[in-house]
């Protein structure tokens, strides 16, 4: 098990070597940690994703322990990738040079 400490959101992980009172303490015990106000770090897996998504993790303190939460962020697509995309949706098409020849075809249009 790992402890920690919430800073800003995050955890802070107890170090191996720690001062408690006057004394220095190698590899402290979960008593110790817990006595020092480290909690106990619970990780989850990940949700499935999407190429438009990903999976970002939170942490929140929850029940004497800091619980490791996930949330799905849209990925920014830029002008480029989005214009492909239309590109492909609109012939199919997944050969790279069709999807530039269309590509190609929209800027043009655009233009005009």
């Amino acid at each position: 098990m790992r402890y920690a400490k919430l800073i800003n959101d995050y955890p802070s992980y107890a170090p191996r070597r720690m001062r408690i009172g006057s004394v220095i303490v190698y590899n402290p015990t979960d008593a110790q940690l817990l006595a020092e106000g480290y909690l106990p770090v619970i990780e989850t897996e990940p949700p499935e994703t999407d190429d438009r998504h990903y999976a970002d993790p939170r942490y929140v303190e929850r029940d004497g322990q800091i619980v490791q939460e996930w949330e799905l962020v849209e990925i920014p697509i830029t002008d480029e990738d989005a214009l492909t995309r239309y590109a492909n949706e609109l012939t199919g098409a997944e050969d790279a040079d069709l999807i530039s020849a269309t590509e190609t075809l929209i800027q043009q249009r655009m233009e005009d």
